[in-house]
């Protein structure tokens, strides 16, 4: 890994490196990072955190392990987030603007501004990544892919939710309104080939990601920490097969159960339907 003219920031309990003019956003997305471990360890406990990287386009490739430039992705021994906004995110709100009627549309201008503009959602989405350092046991499989990804996105939306609730409609809207969408224009839409949506410009996986956050968002609601808790327990175990972690899930909120059986299917109950 080549930190050579990263820039080093101070004052926090783990390492902070940016790219040259990145110093105001790496100590935002660093404040934040430090709220969400504190709020981790109090609920799942967490171990050492690793170097955070907030890094410009020409410091990507020095230090992150995808090559999408933006895509915040976290290993056991970095943290990688962009300093620019990610350029998959307007293929995303291409694709989703493309398959939304009146009500929906005006939901996502309501809260990210017209053009839209999701960068304040992007954002939050360090607190994904911490959550990940949580349940490393796992060998990457089709299972475990997706449920280490649901993990992350409950430990986002309770994150959210007991720490920034002012961040809640930020967090949400863009996943609720393009869930609730169609979904036969996505190429990859089988959970279990979840990873293959990172090829291409990415927009396909963050469409997985949506699903897994409307999911993630029910069974904080329904289950709260203990949700999270119980999963996180699970990951840190031996390894389940798909009929087991649903009977896992069947256990916190039924609805959040039949939804991954159905995938993609339909929402559980209590979640937007189409653009509403």
């Amino acid at each position: 890994m080549d930190v050579q003219g990263l820039t080093p920031v101070a004052g926090f309990p783990f390492p902070v490196f940016t790219s040259a003019g990145g110093a105001e956003r790496a100590r935002m997305v660093a404040e934040r990072a430090a709220r969400t471990i504190a709020w981790l360890d109090r609920v799942v406990g967490l171990p050492e955190t690793p170097p955070l990287f907030v890094l410009g386009p020409d410091d990507w490739d020095k230090v992150a392990t995808t090559p999408l430039y933006g895509m915040p992705h976290v290993e056991t021994d970095r943290i990688v987030v962009g300093q620019q906004p990610a350029p998959f995110w307007n293929a995303v709100i291409g694709t989703v603007v493309g398959h939304v009627e009146g009500g929906g549309l005006r939901r996502l201008h309501d809260v990210y501004g017209n053009p839209i503009d999701i960068g304040l959602f992007a954002d939050l989405l360090v607190a994904h990544e911490l959550t990940h350092l949580t349940d490393r046991e796992w060998a990457p499989g089709p299972v475990g892919f997706w449920l280490g990804e649901l993990v992350a996105n409950l430990g986002l939306h309770g994150y959210v939710t007991e720490v920034e609730p002012e961040q809640t409609m930020r967090l949400t809207t863009i996943f609720e309104v393009t869930w609730s969408a169609p979904n036969d224009h996505w190429p990859v839409r089988d959970l279990a080939h979840m990873e293959k949506g990172l090829e291409g410009d990415g927009s396909n996986y963050v469409w997985f990601e949506f699903g897994l956050l409307v999911l993630a968002k029910r069974l904080w609601e329904t289950a709260g920490a203990k949700a999270l808790q119980r999963l996180v327990g699970a990951m840190r175990g031996p390894e389940l097969g798909f009929d087991e972690v649903v009977k896992l899930l069947d256990e916190l909120d039924p609805a959040v159960g039949q939804a991954i059986r159905n995938w993609p299917g339909s929402p559980p109950p209590g979640s937007p339907r189409p653009n509403s």
